[in-house]
């Protein structure tokens, strides 16, 4: 059965020798795997529309998402070709690719998140801070999910004393339009206790990795 479907594409990889399978948010059935055929070929017209960090409309061909869909057509909405070409607002929107992807099940709509998803795309590709913006999604996404970081700190001993709740708060409150204007916000502290917090349900990020060593 043929379904027309509008998504976020979360990651990629090769399957086979010339497919692919894609992990994608999608607004109908929440985060879906689906497979691109050929999509690997230098003249495959679902190559540009099934990349990372990409939203497209898809027709997909299938008896079920939960049985990883044939996408048999696709159009992209938005390209995000901003983050795209620049490498460290590239690497941000990658990470936030990589928890939406660990933190959301597979099959469960949830409208809010990926607007949230399309929202912090959107927003990398022009603050300033995008670490900062990047961070207030992290911290919303996971309240989202269940696993709200202020909860843990009221109730957890593993941060007291780093004094970061106030700051947690205006961040996880702050509208994307406002990232850039917030004032005396411990930038630092709260990315080393998010990621520290992460680990507790995820596998450390691999980006995570990778910004550490190019001092980001």
């Amino acid at each position: 059965m043929y379904y027309a479907i509008k998504g976020l594409v979360l990651n990629a990889k090769i399957q086979g020798e010339n497919d692919k399978l894609i992990t994608v948010y999608s607004y109908e059935w929440g985060k879906i795997q689906a497979v691109v055929p050929s999509a690997k070929k230098i003249a495959a017209k679902l190559s540009s529309a099934t990349e990372p960090l990409t939203e497209s409309e898809f027709m997909v061909f299938g008896s079920y998402p939960v049985l990883r869909p044939k996408v048999t057509g696709a159009n992209i909405i938005e390209n995000n070709t901003k983050i795209k070409v620049d490498f460290k607002r590239n690497l941000y929107a990658l990470y936030a690719a990589e928890v939406s992807d660990k933190f959301a099940p597979f099959n469960f709509e949830n409208i809010v998140k990926y607007n949230l998803i399309v929202r912090i795309w959107q927003i990398l590709s022009i603050c300033k801070y995008p670490k900062r913006a990047l961070t207030a999604f992290i911290l919303r996404f996971l309240k989202l999910s269940g696993y709200a970081f202020s909860d843990y700190l009221r109730n957890n001993k593993a941060f007291a004393g780093i004094g970061i709740e106030k700051s947690i708060e205006r961040l996880s409150n702050c509208s994307g339009d406002n990232i850039d204007l917030l004032e005396e916000i411990e930038e630092e502290k709260i990315w080393n206790c998010v990621e520290n917090y992460l680990t507790n349900y995820i596998r450390r990020p691999a980006l995570s990795v990778f910004l550490e060593k190019i001092g980001e």
